[in-house]
């Protein structure tokens, strides 16, 4: 759609049209003391007689929209662009591996409230356009989805890693690949999370390791559950072993110094990195040669993830536990309360477990 945004606007100021006709409205729905999604299951989805289970899912889903929205767009959820859409719909295929079939069935919930919104008198929204329905029409949501993710061997995998020249990108996808990560989590990373036993470093970033839950755990890094879409259940510390310590310092050495507190940042402005510039950089170096075909789904930034999980769980045979504390995962016991004393008490109780046998057994990449 990018491409062609040029062409769009063009055809719209020919005919005194506008490619976003919602954007007038932004403000006054931000205004709003009232919810319009809640107004639409109040009067279309619990005035029926569905089941429970089914109110759950249109609830959910239209959770997730909001909650996407707020945390990655300044725009009301029911005043969006086409491109907003499609970026939801991105983000659930690629970064949370959701099938076809169930992306295609949040917009159809999306495009049920849009319509509703268009049909009562009070709402501003014009007839003419569904940016849900419009999105539909953009993507591909039709056919079975491949189920599993391109198979890499380890000596293959290596050989990628090596041709990838990049020194941010290079530490950015060897973090993932020796940690489990997710896109928005490696975002999300600050330097004072990451400490790296090097002197010189540590004297040029005077942040560097000083989180409390690092305080003597050298070379680690600390991944909190409450930040902004960091979707774990549980905080971790993760050893960091010679390889991803070397692939870290050599980006450090050369990191913009901004100011700025995240590890990794974007090349143009030195801003932090989102979800989409992470997968960006992962498709960049892993296709076309690792992207989708009818039986594999391309390599993402979900790849990391899964590549790590299903070493320690099939080639490690790792209990179930521990791999849970190594994604962050929840454990028995429910959701851990948000206070040093809670989050100490567990990383405690986990970290020793995990530290000498990571270090031993995480798969070496050779670089």
């Amino acid at each position: 759609m990018s491409d062609n945004q040029t062409t769009h606007e063009t055809i719209a100021q020919a005919f005194g049209r506008t490619t976003d006709p919602l954007a007038e409205y932004d403000e006054g729905f931000q205004d709003l003391d009232v919810d319009p999604f809640e107004l639409w299951l109040e009067e279309q989805v619990h005035s029926q007689d569905y089941a429970n289970g089914t109110v759950t899912t249109l609830q959910r889903r239209i959770d997730q929209w909001r909650d996407y929205m707020e945390d990655n767009h300044d725009r009301h959820p029911a005043v969006p662009t086409t491109r907003h859409v499609l970026d939801f719909a991105h983000y659930y295929l690629e970064e949370r591996d959701n099938s076809k079939n169930t992306v295609g069935a949040k917009l159809g919930t999306l495009s049920r409230a849009f319509r509703y919104f268009q049909s009562e008198p009070h709402f501003p929204h014009p007839t003419d356009f569904n940016p849900f329905d419009a999105a539909k029409g953009k993507i591909d949501l039709n056919g079975d989805d491949p189920q599993d993710p391109v198979p890499i061997p380890l000596e293959e995998l290596r050989d990628a890693i090596r041709g990838i020249k990049h020194v941010r990108d290079r530490a950015l996808i060897v973090t993932q690949f020796k940690l489990g990560l997710r896109a928005s989590e490696t975002s999300n990373i600050k330097l004072s999370e990451v400490h790296i036993a090097n002197a010189e470093l540590q004297d040029h970033y005077e942040d560097l390791g000083t989180h409390p839950a690092l305080e003597g755990r050298e070379n680690a890094v600390y991944i909190p559950h409450d930040r902004d879409r960091n979707k774990s259940e549980r905080p971790r510390v993760l050893p960091l072993d010679d390889e991803l310590r070397r692939a870290l310092l050599q980006y450090l050495l050369c990191r913009p110094d901004n100011g700025r507190p995240w590890l990794f940042l974007s090349k143009s402005g030195g801003k932090k990195i989102d979800n989409t510039n992470i997968n960006d950089i992962w498709k960049k170096h892993f296709r076309p040669e690792y992207g989708p075909t009818e039986r594999y789904r391309g390599v993402s930034s979900h790849y990391g993830r899964h590549y790590f999980t299903t070493w320690f769980r099939i080639e490690r045979e790792w209990s179930r536990d521990l791999i849970k504390y190594l994604r962050g995962d929840r454990q028995s016991g429910g959701k851990i309360r948000s206070t040093r004393d809670a989050i100490d008490s567990y990383i405690h109780a986990w970290y020793e477990d995990i530290e000498d046998d990571y270090r031993q057994e995480i798969y070496k990449l050779r670089i």
